[in-house]
């Protein structure tokens, strides 16, 4: 009996010294992101909203760990957390933005003229990083 409870006082302290050198702590470079979905895929990555009451949009660069395609949805994995890595710039397509008529007097004719303006848009380039650092 007491060569039993010599052992399990002898594990324990062992056990305990091991983990005590051994500390983690969270990765303060996580953010609350746990999804995204895609809505455009082009060469080199996507641009995504996060799933989350304050949406934003985000640029997803390539990755092995998760295939690109539109409405995809990327969530992070166990153990994971999304950060925040650099800004990504890139013009906008140009909606229509407007309408301008006007006529032309000498053949009584109505024309008509789209207007679209692009927008240079910055958003944050997010990536996968542990969540415990050692």
């Amino acid at each position: 009996m007491k060569k039993l409870c010599f052992l399990s006082m002898f594990f324990l302290l062992v056990g305990c010294t091991l983990t005590n050198n051994i500390l983690y702590k969270k990765n303060p470079n996580c953010t609350g992101i746990k999804e995204m979905k895609v809505f455009q895929v082009f060469d080199g990555g996507a641009l995504a909203t996060t799933v989350a009451a304050d949406s934003i949009i985000v640029y997803l660069p390539n990755s092995d760990k998760y295939t690109l395609f539109d409405g995809a949805k990327i969530q992070r994995q166990s153990g994971e957390c999304i950060v925040y890595d650099g800004v990504y710039k890139y013009t906008t397509s140009g909606d229509d933005n407007g309408i301008i008529k006007y006529s032309d007097n000498q053949k009584q004719k109505a024309l008509i003229e789209f207007t679209s303006k692009q927008k240079e848009k910055t958003v944050p380039v997010v990536k996968f990083e542990k969540r415990w650092l050692d």
